[in-house]
């Protein structure tokens, strides 16, 4: 049941359509009972033959005798507005099912109407928490987890979420409702016969509780295998084109196929619990239902109790089993469901380690940002930066250069708080970046990796990203700076042209312009280009290199490269080796010094 409870905090904002859903539902169930009452007066008049109802009488040895009282009014009332015929009485009764079977109807429709709202409303929050939660996470949440995975979590667990929210609120008020009323009805109808039906429910109950624990454990394990599958197809599409160019399909395949054949094989096995639910209580109903009837038989053959309300009581007892069974699996619905929705907690609860502080400051570069003495690590024990310490004016060109691994680009993703340093400090003007909320100060930085990050959109929307307000003429000038504009004019649509996922319809170069058009729209006060043009041809360079020193005139620019070609002119040539800071100076200063960057070059014969 604590499952159960779990899935209902997630509708707990819709207080007035559960209301009204347990209100019509209670409908439905007084109108099906009526109906089913109504068939005990049907067999009476049926079993009279060609008595007068007037002579009909109620036996009351095993009937409440409140119960027996009004039924003998209710046949004594039939029998007068049918002037003591059987025959008319039994025609009113008919018309009388048919208008209750239509309440009754009406009201379960109401009711699951409001189910629809209450669980797609409740699923909509759920997938938007989601959402808001991979946006606000670090980067550094994301380095740790399969992209797959977590597409699953959104799609398949989110589904396995949304049908256990549905089971979980009728296994809270319907079904035992149902159950409830329908049990009253029995032992107003008959103590002793339904006292044999509740000596079988802690043994059902056991039954239950056992095969549910084993579906919980297996539901688990079936999410995670799924989303093994899911990042392995993912991982599949993003590197097709490796793939196919070292034959390696047939690897990939193997992998994919074994992948698959363990989530195969752990689904065979909850399916088969989860399906073991239906027969197991279906066994019990019948069961029940044949002591129910050996022991009713004998009661009517003694006199203790008149056929039409043994039979009447035997049809309500048969309504009893679709809501115990609906219970039951509802709790084993709601015990698989929970397998995703502590997959959807992990994710939901993980810790935003960049946080904004209570009371930010606002955040202003006027002069100098610096580095004092910044330590970092991804993992602890294992520094990627060691007491890096560097001051850089407002308006300098500084570059990061140094081997693969030196911690040129962590320090760029340092500076814009995606990640926050181990030790040390990074100053704005003297005050730390810790200090500032994440978006404040991401306003005043502008970011152009080595790979383009576009998005399957209009070119447009692409360079005024998150910027709708902007004009198509804010949206021009932008990419005219960073000579864009004459080849997005080339294209069919012109600015309103889609550029297909990961803007695959466009070259590499072509993609880089775009990137660098976003970033002199936002106008950053410093400016991050992360190996902006490594990943680029010679003319492709060359026409992006142009873009780039539009980009970054009378701006603060932190260029980390490789290609040592692009920072000769840089005010500051920061050389990184190991996460520390070996060397700083001019071009010539460092070519004088002969040191690792002097080396840099001679690798590159670049020459000075």
């Amino acid at each position: 049941m604590k499952a159960v409870l779990k899935f209902l905090k997630y509708a707990a904002d819709y207080k007035g359509l559960i209301f009204l859903n347990f209100l019509f539902n209670l409908f439905y169930i007084l109108f099906n009972l009526i109906t089913l009452l109504l068939i005990m007066p049907v067999l009476k008049f049926l079993f009279s033959k060609d008595q007068q109802i007037s002579d009909l009488h109620v036996n009351q040895k095993d009937v409440g005798k409140w119960f027996a009282g009004l039924y003998q009014s209710f046949i004594d009332w039939f029998g007068a507005m049918a002037k003591g015929d059987p025959y008319t009485a039994l025609a009113y009764l008919s018309i009388g099912l048919v208008i209750v079977t239509l309440f009754k109807n009406a009201a379960r429709f109401t009711a699951m109407n409001y189910m629809v709202l209450i669980r797609n409303k409740s699923i909509r929050q759920m997938r938007l928490d989601i959402y808001e939660k991979c946006l606000n996470l670090p980067i550094a949440y994301f380095n740790n987890e399969r992209k797959g995975d977590l597409i699953s979590k959104m799609s398949n667990d989110i589904k396995e979420i949304e049908f256990a929210l549905m089971v979980s609120l009728e296994a809270l008020y319907f079904q035992p409702l149902n159950i409830i009323i329908f049990m009253l009805a029995l032992v107003v109808l008959s103590a002793k016969l339904t006292l044999y039906i509740l000596l079988f429910l802690p043994i059902t109950a056991a039954i239950i509780a056992l095969i549910g624990r084993s579906l919980r454990r297996k539901s688990g394990k079936n999410q995670q295998l799924l989303g093994r599958v899911m990042s392995s197809f993912e991982e599949t599409l993003g590197g097709i084109r490796v793939i196919k160019a070292f034959n390696a399909s047939k690897f990939f395949f193997n992998r994919y196929s074994d992948q698959d054949l363990d989530y195969t094989k752990n689904n065979i096995s909850v399916q088969r619990r989860y399906d073991l639910s239906s027969p197991v209580s279906e066994t019990i109903g019948i069961t029940v239902s044949a002591l129910l009837l050996w022991l009713g038989g004998k009661m009517v053959f003694s006199g203790e109790l008149d056929p039409e309300f043994f039979l009447g009581y035997f049809t309500i007892f048969s309504q009893l089993i679709p809501p115990f069974k609906g219970f039951s699996n509802a709790l084993y619905a709601a015990q698989k469901g929970m397998a995703s929705l502590e997959r959807i907690q992990e994710l939901v609860t993980a810790p935003v380690v960049v946080e904004d502080p209570k009371n930010p400051k606002t955040p202003k570069f006027d002069s100098t940002l610096e580095l004092a003495n910044v330590g970092f690590s991804y993992v602890e024990g294992s520094e990627v930066l060691s007491n890096v310490s560097l001051k850089i004016n407002k308006g300098e060109t500084i570059a990061f250069v140094g081997p693969s691994g030196a911690g040129k680009t962590t320090i760029t993703d340092l500076i814009a708080r995606f990640y926050d340093v181990s030790s040390g400090g990074i100053l704005l003007d003297g005050i730390d970046i810790r200090e500032f909320n994440q978006e404040d100060l991401r306003q005043l930085v502008g970011i152009v990796n080595q790979e383009s990050i576009l998005f399957n959109d209009t070119i447009r929307n692409n360079i005024a990203l998150g910027r709708p307000e902007l004009t198509i003429e804010q949206v021009e000038s932008a990419a005219k700076a960073a000579y864009a504009h004459d080849f997005i004019m080339e294209m069919e649509k012109g600015y309103e042209s889609e550029i297909g996922e990961r803007g695959g319809k466009l070259s590499g170069g072509q993609k880089q312009r775009l990137s660098i058009a976003r970033a002199l729209l936002k106008d950053p006060e410093i400016l991050i280009l992360d190996e902006a043009t490594s990943a680029l041809d010679s003319q492709s360079e060359k026409a992006v290199q142009m873009a780039l020193e539009s980009l970054m005139r009378n701006r603060t620019s932190l260029v980390v490269a490789h290609r040592l070609s692009t920072v000769m002119h840089a005010d500051k040539i920061v050389v990184l080796e190991k996460g520390k800071i070996i060397e700083i100076g001019k071009h010539q200063e460092l070519i004088a010094k002969g040191g690792l960057y002097a080396k840099l070059i001679q690798l590159q014969e670049l020459g000075s």
